[in-house]
């Protein structure tokens, strides 16, 4: 167990620093930081989600904390190589993580005194500040996206994306984590200066912009109870999605669209039933702006 691992570890770290700490207690917690002490709860929530071990981590609460640079890779090298270039137009992989560290709120203690320090009824020191939740943000979207074009201008895109999104609440000693992965395939085609059928007093040729998007996502929540030991699969999904547009621009002001939404949802508990839903038709959208 990672977390019980570095929570011990992180116990220890603070209470060697602390004078006010008078050793271990059964020989694993240090006085004043036990199990469910808020100076421990927080940096080794940090650890566990970060990859970092307990030995090296900032024994701050969240005001040291700096989470992972977010970057973005767009490649389009292969587009280059002749083999590529005979069948694609264009051939462009894209990479992108995105991580944020949120501190919901916190309070002043009013019970905290510099230099006098007094316990909760859990017999752990009480903190300066009051943290409520702490949560950690992840997101590889796309951990691999392709791009193409092929020469007669057929459209193709394929992405594979994964994002976790963890909580800690300090209240109630738990974490809740909800893990996402989804695969999108989708394709495009442009149809040129298509006649529009309904017109009478004259030709109105214009091009259709024709998109299907099919998406296969899972989602899974978990609630870690971190006292009791204790993971608990809470509810978890799989969602089809498919989409499809079809845009043909009457006029510089009036645009129409059909359209076609389909999205399934499956769950992965016996708690919640499994839905579908549609929604089909067409759509005007008059511009007055120039």
């Amino acid at each position: 167990d990672k977390f019980l691992q570095e929570r011990v570890i992180i116990s220890q770290r603070l209470g060697a620093q602390d004078p006010n700490s008078t050793g271990l207690v059964n020989n694993v917690y240090a006085d004043g930081y036990g199990q469910t002490s808020q100076e421990v709860l927080i940096p080794t929530f940090i650890a566990a989600y970060s990859g970092k071990s307990g030995d090296k981590v900032s024994l701050k609460s969240f005001d040291k904390y700096i989470p992972m640079p977010n970057w973005r890779i767009t490649f389009d090298g292969l587009s280059k190589l002749p083999l590529i270039a005979n069948i694609f137009k264009q051939f462009t992989l894209t990479h992108s993580y995105r991580s944020t560290f949120n501190v919901s709120s916190f309070t002043t203690n009013l019970n905290f005194e510099e230099g006098k320090p007094l316990r909760d009824i859990n017999n752990n020191f009480i903190s300066q500040y009051q943290v409520s939740t702490v949560s950690i943000s992840e997101q590889f979207s796309p951990l691999i996206g392709a791009d193409m074009t092929l020469e007669n201008s057929l459209l193709f895109r394929i992405e594979f994306a994964k994002d976790r999104n963890a909580a800690l609440s300090v209240n109630n000693n738990q974490i809740t984590e909800i893990q996402g992965s989804e695969w999108t395939i989708g394709t495009g085609y442009k149809f040129k200066q298509v006649r529009f059928p309904f017109s009478k007093n004259r030709v109105i040729k214009s091009d259709i912009d024709a998109r299907v998007d099919v998406s296969l996502r899972s989602n899974e929540t978990i609630i870690r109870k971190i006292v009791e030991k204790v993971n608990q699969l809470t509810s978890g999904q799989k969602v089809l999605s498919i989409r499809f547009t079809a845009d043909y621009r009457i006029s510089q002001y009036l645009n129409l669209r059909a359209f076609y939404d389909y999205v399934s949802t499956t769950p992965f508990i016996s708690t919640t039933f499994p839905t579908s839903n549609t929604n089909a038709g067409i759509s005007l959208r008059f511009t007055l702006s120039q």
